[in-house]
């Protein structure tokens, strides 16, 4: 893929849902021209369903160490953090897919873990965008919309054509192909299930995908 020129400053790729696609995290890493100013978005839902949830909350805690990141929050990492004492896990959580990671962690989430998932962010913005997992509400402010639905989805984004004055990066929503529309872009294809993870670079709008 060529890359362009940047004029508009630093980058900022933004990847879809992870759950627990190591494999195809790394292969994006790998294929992403970064360059060390540029900041790396993930949209949240690292975990449950795919290949192995704890080796990708490896990967991405080492990365952190190395560039620029934002960990955003999914509704899978909320569910898990309502079974988060502060201190341990009290017990799987209420969410498809959480068995399997429970059991990719041994049985046994770390304190290490739940402190990881609690440091996670609702939203982020940046000159290029507003980042989210799910959504937020139209006609008002993006600060405006409360964090359950942005991180479980708000009533009438996905059809809105509402301008929040920066487009919207988003996952949770699981498409075929990303969308790209001038208020709102959303780079969530299923990846476990699919075998295609996608992301964006902002703000010129190149896709990327890594490939199973």
């Amino acid at each position: 893929m060529e890359v362009s020129q940047n004029l508009a400053g630093p980058y900022t790729y933004a990847i879809g849902d992870l759950h627990g696609e190591v494999t195809l995290l790394r292969r994006m890493l790998s294929l992403l021209p970064l360059q060390d100013d540029e900041t790396l978005v993930f949209l949240g839902d690292y975990l449950d369903r795919g290949e192995d949830s704890a080796a990708t909350i490896a990967v991405l805690r080492d990365l952190a160490f190395e560039r620029p990141c934002v960990f955003l929050r999914g509704n899978h990492e909320d569910a898990w953090l309502t079974e988060w004492t502060g201190a341990l896990f009290t017990r799987t959580p209420s969410i498809g897919g959480a068995r399997k990671a429970w059991k990719d962690f041994g049985g046994k989430p770390s304190h290490e873990i739940g402190i990881w998932l609690e440091g996670t962010r609702i939203d982020y913005e940046d000159d290029h965008a507003f980042y989210v997992h799910a959504g937020v509400v139209p006609g008002n402010p993006f600060a405006r919309t409360p964090p359950l639905q942005k991180l479980w989805g708000a009533g009438g984004f996905m059809e809105t054509d509402y301008d929040w004055g920066k487009p919207v990066v988003f996952g949770h929503w699981h498409m075929a192909e990303p969308l790209l529309k001038p208020n709102k872009i959303g780079v969530d294809t299923h990846a476990w299930e699919s075998g295609v993870l996608t992301a964006v670079r902002m703000p010129d709008r190149v896709i990327f995908q890594a490939r199973r």
